[in-house]
């Protein structure tokens, strides 16, 4: 997702001491020497990211000659003229990223502008980036676009490199599944949220194009190839290892009962049989970034693929009597393969806080994949009750916490030089980590402020006013997690008022006197009130 763009002119090492600078911040150590966020107070730390990262966002991003503001044709801007940067773009999954840490952010703030940003960005991808119904994997969204470019249609192979006889980029014509798979999701989420069709449509017709451009796949072939021409269906790219964003797109296609039902679930089915057979044996997490040349052997193993998968099967533990087993695994492959010190004085553990390359081919330590392997970790800690995982997940948390600056400029990594500000790294894939592992480890929400931190279902609207909080869920049947500064006598589903529990076990709601913490589960209103 990002490139040197200005030559290393010197090696830093980031090993300081308490009270030195690390990422433009002082550096803040506990009295046992371990990292804690620069913020202050650490309570509020994780809530004081994000909110610096969106007020960036929807406050200073700025618009280009082109008449539109960078995020839709940029994949980064300068950090100091904030223009756009030449580097191909990555609409679709940037844009996919976003709708998730809005959607969730949305929930935990109730400011609707995020809405409002990822709304224009896929109505844009729709009506300027995605393959034409007639092709043979047609209406699905272009990965990547020329930086700048108005239509998305593939990037040119530019920084041509003589090595692979390749250049970085897609190619023109030149679709992803895996991207077009993780939109489609966002599709799907934002129709929940809004209720407009097109969203659900679009949604659905990736569904269809998944179904008839499905394969068996082996060691060397996946279920749908990294890269493929879309008019054709001639591959460029046979093996991603990705294929859970298949895999959860048509698995909720399955639960909201839309579209080709029956099919999408026995093509999820194959590609989740691929997955138990090959990369969840062999460790291949290979391919997954737009920016990439094309590699003759599978040997630039990411951890983005690994963790995403582990990620699913913890929201998904029926999927797979060993899950626990291979989340574990991919725990240990992804610390050991990217939690590691590598060249230009990058330490694979800084202050007890692992920090994680994004890939072997670029294995710069960056703030939204620890903040992705932290998020993982808190909720592997939730279920498992891990004390050593929770605390892993504190110190990689902090440690993403330096690459966000008191102006909300967001930086991908730690590095000297300018690699410019990437939307993906430091907003759409950096913001979602925070909130994720808050709603896994509520303690780690702001104390005495409101905020609903994590649903089952997704939130169509909700409201925070003093002693009262209203949502609407897109499911009936949901459970919710809520950090609150007051003592709620009432909770009610609809106009049934439900019961307090000592357990979830059956519809109600049980509170956590001390942490202040309220979880709910509700089977036949989407109408919540708290007060």
């Amino acid at each position: 997702m990002r490139r040197v763009f200005t030559v290393l002119i010197f090696l830093l090492s980031f090993t300081v001491a308490q009270g030195e600078e690390f990422a433009g911040h002082t550096v803040v150590l506990d009295d046992k020497g371990k990292l804690l966020s620069w913020v202050d107070p650490q309570s509020n730390a994780y809530d004081h990211v994000v909110r610096l990262a969106w007020n960036f966002l929807l406050t200073k991003v700025q618009v280009e000659p082109n008449g539109l503001k960078s995020y839709y044709t940029y994949c980064c801007i300068d950090q100091r003229t904030f223009r756009g940067t030449e580097w191909p773009h990555n609409p679709a999954g940037f844009n996919a990223m976003l709708t998730d840490s809005a959607s969730e952010y949305y929930a935990y703030s109730g400011d609707h502008r995020v809405i409002d940003v990822v709304k224009g960005l896929l109505d844009y991808q729709l009506a300027h980036g995605t393959t034409p119904a007639k092709w043979k994997w047609g209406n699905m969204p272009y990965a990547s676009s020329d930086f700048g470019a108005t239509e998305y249609r593939g990037a040119h192979e530019d920084r041509y490199d003589p090595k692979s006889g390749q250049g970085r980029g897609d190619g023109v014509g030149v679709i992803e599944p895996d991207k077009s798979a993780e939109l489609g999701t966002a599709y799907l989420k934002l129709y929940e949220i809004t209720g407009e069709p097109r969203y659900r449509d679009a949604a659905i017709a990736i569904g269809n194009t998944l179904v008839h451009t499905v394969r068996r796949g082996d060691d060397e072939e996946s279920p749908w190839p990294f890269r493929v021409y879309a008019e054709s269906g001639k591959v460029r790219e046979e093996y991603a290892s990705d294929e859970i964003a298949q895999i959860r797109l048509l698995g909720e296609l399955v639960r909201l009962k839309l579209g080709q039902v029956k099919d999408y679930k026995k093509t999820r089915d194959l590609a989740w049989q691929w997955v138990l057979a090959v990369p969840l044996k062999n460790n291949v997490w290979a391919n997954y970034f737009e920016d990439i040349t094309i590699k003759a052997t599978l040997w630039n193993f990411n951890q983005y693929s690994a963790m995403e998968t582990a990620r699913y099967l913890l929201d998904h533990p029926e999927l797979d009597p060993e899950w626990r087993t291979h989340v574990a695994g991919l725990i240990a492959f992804t610390e050991k393969t990217f939690a590691n010190d590598i060249k230009e004085g990058f330490k694979g553990n800084e202050w007890g806080a692992n920090a994680i390359s994004e890939q072997l081919d670029y294995d710069y330590k960056m703030g939204s994949h620890t903040s992705r392997y932290a998020s993982v970790l808190a909720r592997w800690a939730e279920i498992t009750q891990d004390g050593d995982a929770k605390e892993k997940a504190f110190r990689s948390l902090n440690w993403a916490t330096y690459m966000a600056g008191d102006s909300g400029a967001v930086k991908d990594q730690p590095k000297p030089g300018d690699n410019g500000l990437w939307f993906s790294d430091g907003y759409g894939d950096y913001i979602r980590h925070f909130l994720y592992a808050m709603g896994a480890q509520p303690e780690w929400a702001p104390p005495e402020e409101d905020h609903l931190l994590r649903s089952t279902s997704v939130i169509r609207q909700v409201s925070y006013t003093p002693g009262q909080v209203k949502y609407e869920t897109f499911d009936k049947s949901a459970t919710e997690v809520l950090r609150l500064s007051f003592v709620p006598h009432s909770v009610k589903a609809g106009s049934k008022e439900l019961a307090k529990r000592a357990d979830l076990n059956g519809s109600g709601w049980t509170f956590d006197a001390k942490l202040k913490v309220l979880r709910i589960r509700h089977t036949a209103s989407n109408s919540i009130q708290i007060q």
